[in-house]
């Protein structure tokens, strides 16, 4: 109940919260993942990146910036939007330190990373790649293809790729980086989720190994949707190195509850309660996953 008391008050708030958000910014900037703001400390996303003199690609470039570079948001040109790549975002002006001098400059908000993530020396750098039109049953529907690369030293060691839907659940990001938790050969577990500021909008979450050989290997997913009270879907990983864990076996909990037509002794509605457990077995060695079943 207190899962399902969360998932509530999150989302009365976020119903509450959203169209004083979309009143308060540009319709162009409501759905912005980056959630970009003044003096945010971020990572340069793009391979290479061109820090212009004005927000302007017709205009010279003062100097060049490579993935994994450390910057900070100065100011967000919401009236100053370029398309590229399917993407239509704003130019930011930046400051950033080079060879030990301080120096400010314009990028396009698209060479910028989303939440920085690092551990120790390592930099895992995330953001949308592009935007393109796929056919799914025959219809064209809008996906991102999100990039994330591993840096260490300015130098890019490992990336991959994955798509997501441009819909409500790609309203906002969120990232995190956890210790290998006893995935053999895994150095560090890295969790991107995406979501939406709205009821029975999933938030889905994609993780990947970062492997002690180099390699950024997929493994299972997860997510999470809720919608007012009236029913919740909770998943949850358990790791061999976490409590209740197995060796090499990654297991999936599944928690659901829904609202029935039946009423407690206080008036309120029963809710049917729905639970699975599902493993995936690791192969440390080819940095692959399983299903073995529930």
């Amino acid at each position: 109940m207190k899962t399902m008391l969360f998932f509530t008050l999150t989302c009365l708030f976020t119903s509450f919260a959203a169209p004083l958000f979309a009143q308060d910014q540009e319709p162009e900037f409501i759905f912005n993942t980056w959630e970009l703001n003044k003096d945010d400390s971020r990572y340069i996303f793009a391979d290479t990146a061109l820090v212009r003199i004005s927000p302007d690609t017709k205009q010279a470039a003062i100097d060049t910036l490579l993935a994994g570079d450390d910057i900070t948001a100065i100011d967000i040109l919401a009236g100053k939007l370029l398309t590229l790549k399917g993407l239509t975002l704003p130019w930011v002006q930046i400051k950033y330190k080079k060879d030990g001098v301080e120096k400010q400059g314009y990028v396009w908000e698209g060479l910028i990373s989303f939440s920085p993530m690092r551990r120790g020396d390592m930099k895992f750098v995330f953001a949308y790649d592009r935007r393109v039109d796929t056919l799914i049953d025959n219809e064209k529907r809008p996906q991102y293809i999100v990039k994330l690369k591993a840096v260490q030293a300015r130098k890019i060691l490992a990336a991959t790729a994955f798509r997501i839907m441009d819909d409500e659940s790609a309203g906002f990001s969120n990232a995190k980086v956890m210790p290998g938790l006893g995935l053999t050969n895994v150095q560090n577990i890295i969790s991107v989720g995406f979501g939406g500021a709205a009821c029975g909008v999933p938030t889905n979450y994609y993780y990947f190994a970062w492997m002690k050989d180099g390699r950024i290997a997929l493994l299972p997913e997860r997510m999470d949707v809720g919608d007012a009270g009236v029913y919740y879907h909770s998943e949850s990983f358990i790791f061999p190195g976490e409590k209740g864990g197995m060796p090499d076996t990654i297991i999936l909990k599944m928690h659901e509850e829904e609202e029935t037509d039946k009423l407690d002794k206080n008036g309120e509605p029963v809710m049917s309660v729905k639970e699975e457990s599902t493993k995936y077995s690791w192969d440390g060695m080819n940095g692959a996953f399983k299903k073995l079943g529930k």
